[in-house]
């Protein structure tokens, strides 16, 4: 309107203003009116709604605020919960582990502990196979020598010979072979096997220096070069020996007598 009173004032000043323009010009100052006031509606309008728009927009801010931080929050927690599962998987990998461990040692203890067991039975069986083993052994051996024996005391002398020659061919380790070994000779001797007898007895003296027997051993050897009418000299050394180193034995008696009837011989010849 302010803009429309100085066209006014110069249409009239100027005397070529018409009752027609008049009209049409209010038409276009009541039109421009609407338009104004349309105008400010729609300003007014648009002022309010862009008031809710803030209002909206902060609230939205608010909410996405408030959502991301309810979003970090359950990071937070998700990471507190990742955690706690690998904490809580590593004890049970490493429990497992332990038992699985603990299992296999106990196992292993078990299967050492069965092996010694089994190997102590295997001793013990293999020890009482072995005394099972002597005692038969044993129980031979001494049979054969005392059947032996008893042919010997009976002069059945050749029978008495096979008996001590197996004895001592199939055990030359047996408690009795030194006593075998002399009886041996003995048999021989008894038939008149001089060499042979002799034989044994130095076999005595020779393999068995500590046994029971070396005295008789002694003697019978001497007595079987005296036999054999050969090394009188060797075998009255042999006669002196036992006298010598057995003195108070009956070989020793024996022993003399002999050295006395070598010496007689040696007088006459």
């Amino acid at each position: 309107m302010k803009r429309l009173a100085p066209l006014l004032a110069g249409l009239l000043l100027s005397g070529c203003a018409t009752q027609k323009d008049l009209l049409g010009l209010e038409n276009q100052a009541d039109e421009l009116k609407h338009q104004v006031t349309d105008l400010k509606g729609t300003i007014t309008s648009m002022q309010a709604n862009q008031a809710d728009l803030s209002v909206q927009m902060k609230a939205l801010h608010e909410s996405l605020t408030a959502y991301t931080e309810t979003i970090k929050s359950s990071q937070q927690e998700m990471v507190k919960l990742g955690t706690k599962m690998d904490d809580l998987s590593a004890g049970i990998s490493n429990k497992v582990a332990a038992i699985g461990s603990s299992l296999t040692t106990q196992q292993a203890k078990g299967i050492e502990e069965q092996k010694v067991s089994l190997a102590k039975q295997e001793a013990s069986l293999a020890k009482q196979e072995e005394v099972l083993v002597n005692q038969a052994n044993q129980g031979a051996p001494t049979e054969l020598f005392h059947t032996a024996e008893v042919r010997l005391a009976k002069k059945s002398f050749d029978l008495a010979a096979r008996g001590f020659e197996e004895y001592t061919s199939k055990y030359p380790k047996g408690s009795l072979i030194d006593v075998a070994t002399y009886n041996l000779g003995e048999a021989y001797f008894g038939s008149k096997k001089w060499e042979a007898a002799g034989r044994q007895f130095a076999t005595v003296l020779d393999r068995y220096p500590k046994s029971e027997m070396t005295a008789s051993a002694r003697l019978m050897y001497a007595l079987s070069l005296i036999n054999l009418e050969k090394n009188l000299d060797e075998a009255k050394q042999y006669l002196e020996s036992v006298t010598a180193d057995f003195p108070k034995s009956p070989e020793a008696k024996a022993a003399a007598t002999q050295l006395k009837k070598l010496t007689k011989k040696d007088v006459v010849e």
